[in-house]
């Protein structure tokens, strides 16, 4: 017990401050310890793999690693699906799994398997921190290894540490044994000394390259910016893209997970996804800022064989995944990009016909959205295009808006604008699954207690429904929109729904529609359910649900039909209007 106070109260002195534990045995000493602090947040969540959902959206919020606290055996192998999305996505994310005492291991014991580099690659380190050891030098070493941890979490590349902590039993609080008041006393002292306080290195991009990068931009005529999704803190690049393009007269793309988007002063305050094809004036230098694009449309353009090739600007890794990148400059986005702007000077745009051409286009495709939404609202009837929109209109300034993959995050990317206001964005594009999104999203409400949307398909609320416990704990608005469409529609979208696979076998065994009732199952969490059929229903339930408290499930049950026709809809009537604004 008083090994495991010394761990956590580490772990806090480190920076770390919610804690998300699932029951069990053998983490006895560190769920006690966890719940007893006086500075951690402690909550309780059955199942590992929501569990580690709700850490993972706690710890996207914060920036800071939230510590996932299991018992031994098959738990921490739950933990995999998260831990790879934390990996991958560069989120902070701690993982302290209990284990038996190496005596246990390799004769039978239940509940004990090899749990040492259990995430293997996926983690950022991994430490044995062994059985508890009352020798002074191993109290004082297993301070120093919480504060490790909380620092190799996030730093250099922010991402997930592993921590296996073996106890023998007994593993509940015990009388007071005289003997240990000695061990008592070195505690107590240890427990007074502050651990060192965690902080990533501010990194900067290298100089040549930057002045390469501001070099290439200053001589480009039609020069894109596009911004893929990424973590809260790409807002503070809003500035800089904006300050660069309008220097240089560069259009700027953002898809919606980019921080960049909905904004007061948005470098892109419209959607331009629709506008993408061959049809459209194409760019001399293309810069990528953050993470690599994930709408179909943009990477075509960034991958057809005549196209520039790009320089990129990110915070960690190597953003490149066509293989193409004139350079590819690591360091702080927003730093970065002002040290660009700066080395350019004043600027001027070399053709100002390009970004105009496509403001122009914009307006009128912008139309055609609304157009189509109006239709809709005439006609009664109720597409994944339409209640994204209205949905995304009815969140308040300064709220978080969650995009559930798949769909979801596309429809959303197709057709919001900014509105002028500021939404901060999450979203699951590290392994770009569809698990863990209702979790994921009570995490980020539990962590901020500020008004959160959740917009997600049929098949991935069912996929996480049992996230519907942690949903029903939450005090603060916390709405779930689900696209009742009969299944998993993006298939629709896809190359295989026109490979010549029989129909029938795409709907059976890919788009999967769901035939259980997804009110019911909301209910039985105790979640509150509104079902919505049009349009203006479903502005009316979001408000409404992010004006109240807790959790409200808006079931937005869209009209039958086939979404390729819908979309291609769209498309034909955007190259309309682009024909006629070239006229």
């Amino acid at each position: 017990m008083l090994w495991a106070q010394l761990l956590v109260d580490a772990l806090a002195g480190a920076g770390v401050r919610h804690v998300v534990a699932s029951p069990g045995s053998r983490s006895t000493p560190l769920v006690l310890a966890a719940a007893r602090h006086p500075r951690l947040a402690c909550t309780v969540v059955v199942d590992e793999r929501c569990a580690a959902f709700v850490a993972l959206g706690q710890a996207r919020v914060t920036g800071v690693p939230s510590l996932l606290l299991c018992t031994s055996g098959t738990a921490g192998a739950h933990y995999l699906p998260a831990v790879m999305e934390a990996s991958q996505a560069s989120v902070p994310l701690l993982v302290l799994t209990a284990d038996r005492p190496p005596e246990l291991h390799g004769r039978g014991a239940l509940q004990t398997v090899r749990q040492a580099d259990l995430f293997g690659s996926f983690v950022r380190a991994a430490l044995e921190l062994g059985v508890p050891d009352p020798h002074p030098a191993a109290l004082a070493g297993v301070r120093a290894t919480a504060a490790l941890a909380v620092q190799a979490a996030l730093d250099p590349r922010p991402g997930p540490v592993h921590l296996n902590a073996a106890f023998r039993t007994p593993l509940e609080p015990q009388p007071d044994d005289p003997g240990e008041e000695g061990l008592g006393e070195e505690v107590r002292r240890l427990l007074a000394t502050p651990v060192p306080w965690a902080r990533p290195a501010q990194r900067v991009a290298a100089p040549a390259l930057v002045d390469a990068l501001a070099a290439a931009c200053a001589a480009a005529r039609r020069g894109v910016l596009v911004a893929g999704p990424g973590p809260p803190s790409q807002a503070a690049a809003r500035e800089a893209v904006a300050e660069l393009a309008r220097r240089l007269g560069f259009l700027v793309v953002a898809e919606a997970g980019s921080q960049l988007r909905f904004a007061p002063r948005s470098p892109c305050p419209t959607p331009l996804e629709l506008l993408v094809g061959e049809e459209m004036p194409q760019p001399d230098l293309v810069l990528v800022v953050g993470s690599w694009p994930t709408s179909p449309g943009w990477s075509k353009v960034l991958g057809r064989a005549d196209a520039p090739r790009p320089w990129v600007v990110c915070e960690h890794g190597w953003v490149d995944p066509s293989n193409r990148a004139a350079a590819v400059v690591v360091g702080a986005v927003a730093t970065a990009l002002e040290q660009v702007a700066r080395r350019v000077g004043k600027g001027e745009p070399r053709d100002p016909s390009w970004l105009a051409t496509w403001n122009a286009a914009a307006a009128h495709v912008a139309k055609v959205l609304e157009e189509a939404e109006a239709q809709e609202r005439a006609s009664g009837a109720l597409s994944e295009t339409a209640t994204v929109r209205a949905a995304v209109r009815a969140v308040p300034e300064g709220s978080w808006l969650v995009l559930g993959n798949s769909l979801a995050i596309r429809e959303v990317d197709l057709a919001c604008p900014s509105r002028g206001v500021h939404l901060k964005v999450l979203t699951q594009r590290g392994v770009s699954g569809i698990d863990g999104s209702i979790s994921a999203a009570a995490g980020a409400a539990l962590a901020t207690a500020e008004p959160v949307l959740l917009v997600t398909g049929d098949v991935a609320f069912q996929h996480d429904w049992g996230g519907l416990a942690s949903a029903a704990s939450v005090p603060t608005p916390l709405a779930i929109l689900v696209l009742d469409n009969g299944g998993g529609r993006i298939f629709q979208l896809l190359p295989l729904a026109e490979s010549g696979v029989p129909e029938e076998d795409v709907e059976r065994l890919f788009i999967t529609p769901q035939r259980w009732d997804l009110s019911l199952a909301a209910q039985a969490f105790g979640v509150r359910v509104r079902r919505v059929t049009t349009v203006a229903e479903v502005e009316e339930a979001v408000g409404e649900a992010l004006a109240a408290g807790g959790c409200t499930v808006v079931q937005a049950v869209i009209t039958r039909g086939d979404l390729r026709q819908r979309r291609r809809a769209l498309q034909r009537a955007a190259q309309a209007v682009w024909q006629q604004a070239r006229r």
